[in-house]
């Protein structure tokens, strides 16, 4: 291996060590959450899955600068990058890292009230508008419907009650009127008894 595939493998793996600082850092961010010292099963997959990407990564940008050759500067190259970052980048990435959880919290919340103002509301307002118009519509067709009956109605009434004298059903109306309204106070009298 030369001398040149040396130094850039030194300078990748410390740029690795700086990246796993700033990897370490998010991923605690998004997980302070977890304060609880009991075990987790989720947490513990989380944790293996997290350092799992981070050696994929470190092991392909090895294999990019020197072909997959591990030596023991390499490991010294990551632990120089990583103390690095947590001496000089640490407070500058965490500040910049928490403005960019804002940002986009702000951007998110503005798409939600944008979302809310150009659709929602329309579509709401919308729906009114036909719920309203449905509800004219309904109202005066059931009022000119019930116009239409009783126009109807009044000279039907007078032909029903025509026919209803003609006929003879008057005298066995009356006829049957006196057995209905035994029927009545026999079921008026049950309900006093009851009460």
């Amino acid at each position: 291996m030369t001398l040149t595939i040396q130094f850039y493998t030194m300078l990748s793996m410390a740029a690795m060590g700086m990246y796993i600082g700033a990897a370490i850092d998010t991923y605690g961010r998004f997980t302070r959450h977890r304060t609880k010292p009991s075990f987790n099963w989720i947490v513990a997959c989380n944790d293996i899955l997290f350092w799992l990407v981070q050696a994929l990564v470190v092991f392909y940008v090895l294999l990019q600068s020197n072909y997959g050759e591990i030596r023991f500067y390499i490991f010294l190259a990551l632990l120089c990058g990583f103390a690095a970052y947590q001496a000089i980048f640490r407070t500058l990435y965490q500040r910049l890292l928490e403005q960019t959880i804002e940002k986009v919290i702000q951007i998110y919340r503005i798409t939600i009230k944008l979302f809310t103002i150009f659709l929602i509301n329309p579509i709401k307002s919308l729906l009114k508008l036909l719920y309203t118009l449905c509800i004219m519509v309904l109202t005066t067709c059931l009022t000119v419907l019930l116009f239409l009956l009783r126009i109807i109605w009044k000279p039907l009434k007078w032909v029903l009650l025509l026919l209803y004298r003609w006929t003879g059903l008057e005298k066995q109306a009356k006829k049957v009127q006196p057995i209905l309204r035994k029927i009545k106070e026999f079921f008026q009298s049950m309900r006093k008894k009851k009460e």
